[in-house]
């Protein structure tokens, strides 16, 4: 801010003192601390996890429907009445229990292997994994999401900080005009109006140091939020920004823009989701076909009648839905032409990642003039302060032009830091539209 008003040195020495207690007392966290907390605390970002996980199960499951299945149970079977064959029939009367006592046990233990099925396993997989695909993608887009919107609220409470010291630093320069103001009307040397014109001005200055208290105020519970704090949390931030990598900045909008169409996870989920439904959409297809089943397994029967109670058995299940009115083949269409939807969605997706990435770049490239232009402002409204207050204090200026002057140097000031935080935003902006951040 420079050292252009002697009025605020006593000031300045005094938050001076404030911020360095703060600092020993309370180290200033760093952005890349504060994506590290919210990789850990953010509630979309841990559902994301959490379902990426069910679809390694779910591919898990899939791929298990080729291997073997084993099965077993036992029933255990009480009559009021003893069943027995009966012989009064063929004339011989006579009865034969069907086995002893009123109870009868029947247990089984079978082993299942599908020999075909027509692809729909294979189907079933290849759909499995590409939901598998589309879930990990979907949470590596998140994951830079949350660290964009973490970017933005570290920020935005800088920018606010910065807000609330200018308009402070404006109240204590116009606290010092007023003072001097008021003790040249006592003197004579200047008319009532410029004093109550510079009060007037502090007043305003005053309400508007408030409302940047109550926007930084607002700006850290946003942040807090954002990485899982209590929205009262104390927040102290380092005004120390992460690089992005510099080829970002220097690369041409059409590398970028082919960079982006290469690495966004966003195109990578839409692909794996057509992929599966165009997997399940075989799977459906595949019902039409005939399915092949080997199984064996061991009984056991307990009866009185036969020679033996327990058995060893093989089999080969045959099933061919030869009609089933159109089902399978009307379930594979509309899977079919889901995934050509998604696939035109892909498509228009490349496109909007594009308009994306060349704003994301151009406003670099503004943010980046913006700053060239503002800074040199900075220096220029200070002097021109220091001026006019000097005019004024000779007599040779006006209030009004002190006053002018102020508002200038609040203006510049401000222009200049949201050039120097826009140009950050805009940075990690580009980073995020090309997938990189």
């Amino acid at each position: 801010m420079g050292a252009y008003r002697p009025q605020s040195i006593a000031s300045a020495r005094a938050i001076g003192v404030l911020l360095l207690v703060a600092c020993t007392t309370s180290p200033a966290e760093t952005l890349e601390q504060a994506w590290e907390q919210a990789m850990t605390t953010d509630q979309t970002l841990r559902a994301a996890i959490e379902r990426t996980g069910a679809a390694d199960a779910m591919l898990a499951g899939a791929r298990a429907e080729r291997r073997a299945l084993l099965s077993t149970g036992a029933t255990m079977t009480r009559f009021d009445t003893t069943p027995a064959f009966d012989f009064s029939g063929i004339g011989v009367q006579s009865q034969l229990a069907l086995f002893g006592g009123q109870s009868w046990l029947m247990a089984d233990a079978r082993a299942s292997v599908p020999v075909y099925t027509g692809g729909r396993i294979g189907a079933g997989i290849d759909a499995a994994a590409a939901d598998l695909d589309m879930r990990e993608s979907e949470s590596a887009a998140l994951a830079l999401d949350v660290k964009l919107d973490v970017a933005e609220r570290y920020i935005a409470v800088l920018r606010t900080e910065s807000a609330l010291t200018v308009a402070n630093a404006n109240v204590a320069s116009l606290s010092a005009h007023a003072r001097d103001v008021e003790d040249m009307y006592r003197t004579g040397q200047v008319p009532r109006n410029d004093s109550l014109a510079a009060t007037v001005a502090l007043v305003d200055a005053e309400q508007q140091a408030l409302k940047a208290r109550g926007a930084l105020d607002v700006a850290r519970a946003a942040y807090n939020r954002s990485i899982g704090r209590e929205l009262d949390a104390a927040v102290a931030l380092d005004a120390e920004l992460p690089p992005i990598d510099p080829d970002l900045t220097a690369a041409s909008v059409e590398g970028l823009i082919e960079l982006a169409l290469a690495s966004r996870n966003e195109l990578e989920s839409i692909a794996a989701a057509a992929d599966s439904l165009a997997a399940r959409s075989l799977a459906a297809k595949a019902a039409t076909r005939p399915q092949l089943l080997f199984s064996g397994g061991y009984s056991y029967l307990e009866n009185d009648f036969l020679n033996r109670s327990d058995f060893w058995s093989i089999g080969l299940a045959f099933q061919w839905n030869l009609l089933d009115s159109g089902r399978s083949r009307n379930a594979s269409a509309a899977l079919s032409r889901q995934a050509a939807a998604a696939r035109s969605e892909q498509a228009n997706l490349q496109s909007l990642i594009g308009l994306a990435v060349q704003e994301a770049w151009l406003n670099v490239e503004e943010t980046r003039e913006r700053i060239a232009v503002t800074v040199g402002a900075v220096s220029q409204s200070e002097e021109n302060l220091r001026v006019a207050r000097d005019r004024y204090r000779n007599g040779e200026g006006t209030n009004t032009e002190v006053l002018d002057a102020e508002a200038l140097w609040q203006l510049s000031r401000s222009n200049y830091d949201s050039a120097r935080y826009d140009a950050a935003l805009a940075r990690f902006r580009l980073a995020r539209a090309v997938g990189f951040l």
